[in-house]
């Protein structure tokens, strides 16, 4: 791999460490209202919000590890 493409994978692995996290708080922030909301529609909302911000994070670091695979970084999975 070019030392160019190498520079590149690795900012993409910053982007993708900030845009988990990001994910990770939308989750925890709607698993809040979740809990405060006592309004059957609005639980459902909330409900598939926690549920889409969840799979977007699946997604995110699914593309994370196979950077990171490629680059020859190890690779902890939670």
């Amino acid at each position: 791999m070019s030392k160019d493409k190498r520079i590149i994978e690795e900012e993409l692995l910053g982007i993708l460490e900030e845009a988990m996290r990001e994910e990770r708080a939308s989750a925890a922030r709607y698993r809040r209202g979740l809990e405060l909301a006592a309004d059957p529609e609005a639980r459902a909302l909330f409900e598939r919000l926690v549920a889409d911000e969840t799979a977007h994070e699946k997604v995110l670091r699914e593309r994370y590890y196979e950077i990171k695979k490629r680059l020859g970084l190890k690779v902890m999975k939670d």
